[in-house]
């Protein structure tokens, strides 16, 4: 728009009163326009909200009526029940993982949160008792009111009232976590009879350490007759402190697994339960003896599943015959740690020797000095009913031929797991000037490929380098040409410089499933940071295959 004063605009220039008149004579056009635009804008404003208000009348009438047409009100309850079932955390097992989240009993997550959705969902889920068996009970302070410790332990009690209660009459798995300082009789009796009162549903007991030394008392001391049911119990070390015989819960009639959270073995064997009935054993924390051990084993004959720590080597030499056999022990896991004096420990030679393990199918072992201990001696005819082994060691305490030794006599092997892990592990910033001979790691890789006098068809790799030194290695040992028969899966861990190359690892995948399909996934983690010239893998196809190679401190690209 054109105007006479355009040269006076932005300026400081002072309008004389014609100037001004005439100003006031242009302006008055534009101005009047404004105005005009002003009233259609109010208008168009008036005619928007009024098309706003008729969409969001037509969006609340249409929502009902396309709900109405949502595939999922046609489901039956029945497959709801079945999607429900599903939507529940990974429940924790007893064996295995620490307590369930502490979230589980949240109104976030389901179940509860599924009782939030419509009435009808609500409904389903209150009358579907299997989604409120399992209750990890978490006694904290209020957020409300964090110094009243009462309302703390009300809140607790009556969510696992109203939690139980929609349980009825199934077995429910119960976990217990107590967060507050030790507190009055009447706190902890208020709790205590929410949950006693189910204790004939109870299938397990899960006690996680407890400040509250009243409560432990009050729960351990029921009478056995009053949990019928219980197959899983685990207790603090706290436990050992009371003094409980076997009309206590301690002695119930149907627990098959047990579990101790503690380190201090004195007065452990005491425990009233009913040791030769027990079927699962979790020792992972004690601090014993390899004798010590062999006695809670005499004492289980029915053991199947079992894990256990030892300290302290004793049994050094051959025990006397017979073994001890354990015929229906089929997992073993094993972690040997020094006690406070921090010396190395042998490995448990003896302790092996001393078993007869007829139906073992998984083994692991964590022994950092594992030397030249070969397993296949002790063990025997053990390790022809394997099916899983998995070794954590100290990659420079071991010897090649002592794990070939050992593989060559799991020929029904499907699992492999190979954690070779440098005595600088807990320098993790030395990890990567921790250097090897590649005999250990290469060689050890190529022992598994078929050789190629037994597989023709698989083609010689002499860029690798590592055919020459296999073919050397074999050639001076009585091992079969063909280890591990079926082999599934493979997984090593290991600190070497330099790694294992590419063309090893291929040439093993090509030797195994040119002779079997059973290989189905190799994974290889570096515990250093990638080197130049390497690179990451996930999840590549190489001959049906799953091939994942990671380093420290990087994730799988």
């Amino acid at each position: 728009m054109l105007s006479p004063f355009s040269s006076h605009l932005a300026t400081n220039y002072s309008a004389s009163e014609l100037e001004k008149a005439q100003i006031q004579q242009l302006l008055k056009g534009p101005i009047e326009d404004n105005q005009r635009i002003d009233c259609e804008i109010e208008e168009l404003r008036q005619q928007l909200e009024a098309l706003v208000h008729k969409r969001e009348e037509n969006d609340h009438f249409i929502e009902p009526h396309l709900a109405l047409l949502a595939p999922i009100r046609g489901l039956p309850n029945e497959i709801l029940c079945a999607i429900f079932s599903h939507c529940l955390p990974t429940p924790a097992r007893f064996l295995e993982d620490p307590f369930d989240s502490q979230e589980y009993m949240s109104a976030a997550q389901a179940p509860m949160l599924l009782t939030f959705i419509c009435q009808r969902w609500r409904q389903i889920a209150l009358d579907l008792p299997e989604l409120w068996q399992r209750a990890p009970i978490t006694v904290s302070r209020s957020l409300h009111s964090p110094t009243d410790l009462d309302l703390g332990v009300q809140n607790a009690s009556q969510l696992t009232q109203l939690w139980l209660s929609r349980a009825r009459n199934r077995p429910v798995a119960i976990s217990i976590s107590w967060e507050l300082y030790p507190t009055a009789r009447t706190q902890f009796d208020k709790f205590l009879a929410s949950i006693t009162r189910y204790s004939s549903q109870w299938e397990e007991l899960r006690i996680n350490s407890l400040l509250d030394r009243g409560l432990l008392d009050g729960i351990l001391s029921l009478p056995s007759s009053s949990v019928p049911n219980l197959r899983n119990l685990e207790v603090p070390f706290e436990a050992l402190w009371g003094s409980y015989d076997k009309k206590c819960l301690l002695g119930g009639p149907s627990i098959r697994g047990f579990r101790y959270k503690g380190a201090i073995y004195d007065h452990f064997a005491k425990l009233p339960l009913q040791w030769s009935q027990l079927t699962d054993l979790h020792l992972g924390s004690l601090n014993t003896t390899d004798t010590n051990i062999r006695k809670i084993f005499a004492r289980c004959p029915q053991l199947e599943r079992c894990h256990i720590s030892i300290s302290t080597v004793e049994i050094f030499e051959s025990y006397p015959l017979p073994r001890l056999r354990l015929s229906y022990l089929v997992l073993l896991h094993l972690r040997m740690h020094p006690s406070h004096s921090g010396r190395t420990l042998d490995p448990p030679i003896g302790f092996f020797a001393s078993l007869n393990l007829p139906s073992l199918k998984d083994l692991t072992m964590n022994i950092p000095n594992l030397r030249d201990f070969p397993p296949a001696v002790v063990v025997g005819k053990t390790l022809a009913t394997l099916r899983r082994l998995t070794v954590f060691t100290d990659h420079s305490s071991t010897a090649t031929d002592a794990m070939l030794e050992t593989l060559a006599l799991t020929t029904r092997l499907e699992s492999l797991e190979l954690y070779y892990l440098p005595e600088l592990h807990y320098l993790p910033h030395l990890i990567s000037t921790v250097t090897y001979s590649p005999l250990s790691d290469t060689t050890f890789l190529a022992a598994l490929t078929p050789r190629q006098e037994e597989n023709p068809s698989a083609s010689r790799n002499a860029s690798s380098g590592c055919e020459p030194q296999h073919a050397r290695f074999m050639e001076r040992s009585n091992y079969p040409s063909y280890l591990c028969p079926n082999l599934q899966d493979i997984k090593l861990q290991i600190a070497a410089h330099p790694g294992i190359a590419n063309e090893v690892i291929f040439d093993f995948i090509k030797g195994r499933r040119e002779r079997s399909t059973t290989l189905r996934s190799f994974s290889l983690q570096y515990a250093r940071p990638v080197d130049d010239g390497e690179r990451e893998m996930q999840g590549v196809n190489d001959l049906g295959v799953n091939v994942d190679i990671k380093y420290q401190g990087r994730g799988v690209m």
